[in-house]
C-alpha cells in the first residue's frame, strides 16, 4: 500500500512542472539554432575577406616584381653630401747632418723634385690636408693637399685628387684623376704612414721620393679564396722620370699582386709591376737637387721603363696588431733608359740602367713603442757616346756602392700621434754622412684606415 501512495505523491508534484520544462527546452533549441546560423554567417564573411586580401597580396607582389629597380640610398652619402670628412696631418722635424746638405748627391742618379735631404735644423716638414666623401651612390672623391717648405719658401701642391667608383660589381674598381702610381709597395702610401722619416734611396733617385700620375686606373680583384688583384693605369706621362707634353697617353703601367693569411697571426703580400714612358726633354739638374737652371740642363729623349718586385710579411701576436706586431718589407727596382742626351749643341746616344732596393723590419713590442732597422742600396750602369754629357746630366757615377743603414725608435702616445728618432749612416756618395732625424706626426680630424 505504501509504494502506491509514494508513486501517486510524486506524480502529483511533477505533473504541474512538466509543461514548463518542455517550453524551456524549445527555447534553448531555438537559441542554439540561431547561434549556429550567426556563426556560419560570420565564418562566410571572414572567408570572403580572406579571399579579397589574398587577391590584393598577389596583385601587389606582381607589381613589385615587375617594377624597375631603384637606386639604393647610401647612408654615408646622405651624411657627407655637404659635410665631407676632413683630416689634417702635421709633420714637424729637426734634422742634423755631419756633412753640408747642400752638397748632397746620390752617385749615379740626377736628383729631382723632393729627392734632396730635408732642411737642416727645425722644419715644419710636409703637412697634408685631406677631404673625402661619397659623392653619390656611384662615386667616391678624395683630394689631398701637401704643404711643405722648399728652398726657403712654402709650397702648396695637389698631391692627390681623384674620383673612384663604388659598387661596379664583379671585383672591378675604376679611378680617375691624380693619384700615386701603383708601382711597388711604398709608393702608394702617404709620407706620414712610412716606417722611416725619409724615403729609401731608390725612391729618392728614381722618382724624387714618389711617382704620381694624372690619368685613369682600373683594378680587378679575382673571385678566389686567396687575394689576387690585377690592374693597369694610363697617364699623362709628365711626372719624373717621365717628361714633356703628350697629346694622348704619356705613360702606362700594369701590376699584379697576391697575398693571404698564414694561420691567425701572420699574413703576406707579393707584387710585380711594370711602368713605361716616352720622356720628351726630361731635364737633369747636374746631379744635385739645387743645381743648374732649366735652360742649361741636359735633356733626355727616348724610352724609359721601370720594373718592380716587392714582398711584405706581417705578424701580430694572437692576431692583435694593437699589442705586438712585426712587419718586414722588401722591394727591388730596375730602370732602363734608351735614347739620347742633349746639352746645348752637344748630342750623345745613351743607354742607362739604375737599380736598387731596400729591406726594412719594424717591431712593435708594446702598444706605445716601436723600433726598426732599414738597409737600402742603389747602383747604376750608364753608357753614352760622349761621356762628357753624362757628367753634364749628373750621371757619371764614381762611387760604385751607394748604400745606407738606418735605425729608428718611436713613441706612440695614441693612434693619432707619434714621436720618432732616427739615425742614418749614409754612404751614398764620396763623403760618408751621419744623420740625425727627429720627427713628430699628429693626425687631426677624421682619418680613414690605411691599406695593408
Amino acid at each position: 500500500m505504501k509504494p502506491l501512495k509514494l508513486t501517486l505523491l510524486i506524480a502529483a508534484v511533477l505533473a504541474p512542472a512538466s509543461p514548463i520544462f518542455a517550453d524551456d527546452l524549445s527555447d534553448l533549441k531555438a537559441e542554439i539554432t540561431q547561434m549556429r546560423a550567426d556563426y556560419e554567417q560570420r565564418i562566410n564573411q571572414l572567408e570572403q575577406r580572406l579571399a579579397v586580401n589574398e587577391s590584393s597580396t598577389t596583385e601587389l607582389n606582381d607589381t613589385i616584381n615587375n617594377a624597375p629597380p631603384s637606386p639604393i640610398a647610401n647612408s654615408s652619402t646622405s651624411k657627407n653630401s655637404f659635410n665631407p670628412a676632413i683630416s689634417m696631418v702635421l709633420n714637424g722635424s729637426f734634422n742634423q747632418y755631419q756633412n753640408n746638405p747642400e752638397d748632397y748627391a746620390l752617385d749615379g742618379f740626377a736628383l729631382q723634385g723632393e729627392g734632396e735631404l730635408g732642411k737642416q735644423g727645425f722644419s715644419l716638414g710636409e703637412s697634408e690636408l685631406t677631404l673625402s666623401a661619397n659623392i653619390d651612390q656611384a662615386l667616391y672623391g678624395q683630394a689631398t693637399l701637401a704643404i711643405h717648405e722648399h728652398e726657403g719658401s712654402t709650397e702648396v701642391e695637389i698631391e692627390e685628387a681623384f674620383i673612384e667608383s663604388l659598387g661596379l660589381g664583379n671585383g672591378l674598381t675604376a679611378r680617375a684623376g691624380r693619384f700615386f702610381a701603383p708601382i711597388g709597395y711604398l709608393n702608394q702610401r702617404h709620407i706620414h704612414t712610412w716606417n722611416f722619416a725619409d724615403a729609401p734611396l731608390i725612391y729618392r733617385g728614381l722618382f724624387g721620393n714618389q711617382l704620381s700620375t694624372d690619368g685613369l686606373k682600373l683594378a680587378y680583384v679575382l673571385p678566389t679564396d686567396q687575394l689576387f688583384e690585377i690592374g693597369a693605369t694610363v697617364g699623362a706621362g709628365d711626372s719624373y722620370p717621365g717628361g714633356g707634353d703628350h697629346n694622348g697617353i704619356g705613360d702606362w703601367l700594369i701590376y699584379a699582386k697576391t697575398g693571404g693569411d698564414i694561420g691567425i697571426e701572420s699574413s703576406w703580400q707579393a707584387s710585380m709591376s711594370h711602368w713605361q714612358s716616352n720622356p720628351e726633354d726630361r731635364q737633369y739638374s747636374g746631379g744635385h737637387s739645387h743645381g743648374a737652371e732649366p735652360d742649361t740642363s741636359a735633356l733626355f729623349n727616348g724610352d724609359t721603363d721601370i720594373s718592380n718586385v716587392s714582398l711584405v710579411y706581417k705578424w701580430a701576436k694572437n692576431g692583435n696588431f694593437r699589442q705586438q706586431n712585426f712587419s718586414l718589407v722588401g722591394e727591388y727596382f730596375l730602370l732602363n733608359d734608351d735614347g739620347d742626351i742633349t746639352h746645348g749643341n752637344e748630342f750623345a746616344n745613351y743607354d742607362g740602367k739604375q737599380y736598387g732596393g731596400y729591406v726594412e723590419g719594424v717591431y712593435q713590442f708594446n702598444p706605445q713603442w716601436r723600433s726598426g732597422l732599414r738597409y737600402d742600396w742603389v747602383g747604376s750602369d750608364h753608357k753614352a757616346s760622349d761621356n762628357e754629357l753624362l757628367a753634364d746630366a749628373g750621371l757619371d757615377g764614381k762611387y760604385n756602392n751607394p748604400q745606407r743603414s738606418s735605425v729608428m725608435v718611436e713613441y706612440l702616445p695614441s693612434e693619432f700621434s707619434r714621436i720618432r728618432a732616427q739615425v742614418n749612416y749614409d754612404q751614398s756618395y764620396n763623403d760618408d754622412d751621419l744623420q740625425l732625424l727627429l720627427q713628430y706626426t699628429v693626425s687631426l680630424g677624421a682619418h680613414g684606415a690605411h691599406s695593408y
